[in-house]
């Protein structure tokens, strides 16, 4: 009868658990897009913007894509009239509430060594790892009608 009673009880625990909700997302990722590529390319870029809606800071770390060899963080600025593009070193932090928009023009996700071309109409897969919130999976739309960097973002006139 122990034994009976113990088992009814492992089982109970375990369907409660299973039943209780999981917990929220305490990241959130949105609006992710990529330009397609030309023929032949290998590297293409993914945009999005992503929010901690937690209650302690966090910070991206690395980035995963079945689509690509290597994810790296890159910027993009205007020096003397010269764009520039670096990886971006390091964690990327993001404070409770604040958001990490990686834009045309700006930051963005770099897709290094493209297994094929980014086509209008097929997706990117990518998971984004955090330092708290652990893996979270982007599926980011390959848009035709991407919009594009703005060539005179940051020069001064």
């Amino acid at each position: 009868m122990r034994t009976l009673t113990f088992g009814a009880a492992l089982a109970a625990a375990c369907l409660t658990a299973a039943a209780a909700p999981a917990a929220a997302p305490t990241i959130a990722a949105s609006g992710a897009w990529a330009r397609p590529t030309p023929p032949g390319a290998t590297t293409g870029a993914v945009y999005l913007t992503l929010t901690n809606h937690g209650k302690a800071p966090d910070a991206l770390i690395s980035a995963t894509s079945p689509a690509a060899a290597k994810v790296e963080f890159h910027s993009m600025s205007m020096a003397g009239g010269i764009m520039r593009m670096a990886p971006i070193a390091g964690p990327q932090a993001i404070a409770p509430g604040a958001s990490l928009k990686f834009g045309p023009g700006g930051s963005h996700v770099m897709l290094i060594g493209l297994k094929g071309p980014l086509k209008a109409g097929a997706h990117v897969r990518l998971v984004l790892t955090f330092a708290k919130a652990g893996a979270v999976t982007v599926d980011a739309p390959v848009r035709a009608d991407a919009p594009a960097a703005d060539p005179m973002a940051g020069m001064k006139m």
